[in-house]
């Protein structure tokens, strides 16, 4: 974390000569031997919608949203973010009384 502070992002001129930063994409498919690319369907980013999602009567689950989660009022969210605060609160002040 401190490396990070200093002198920011880890960058490929940073790194030895085997150091690849890349964008943090996985590939789709390979090179073929004529240098085509060749789509592997395995490997290509599917997005799985509900079936009513464009129509007028929208449905409850919506994309990227697991059908295992529960609705949280903004009151209830609020309510955890300030325990939160408050936690982080008390570990700072007994880590200063120390």
């Amino acid at each position: 974390m401190v490396f990070h502070r200093i002198l920011g992002y880890l960058t490929p001129k940073m790194g030895n000569k085997n150091y690849y930063k890349g964008r943090g994409v996985r590939s789709t498919g390979h090179a073929s031997s004529i240098n085509r690319w060749i789509m592997d369907p395995k490997k290509a980013l599917t997005i799985h919608v509900p079936a009513n999602f464009h129509s007028d009567t929208p449905s409850e689950l919506k994309p990227y949203v697991s059908r295992h989660c529960f609705p949280l009022t903004k009151e209830e969210v609020n309510a955890k973010k300030d325990e939160k605060k408050q936690r982080r609160l008390n570990t700072l002040m007994a880590t200063q009384k120390k």
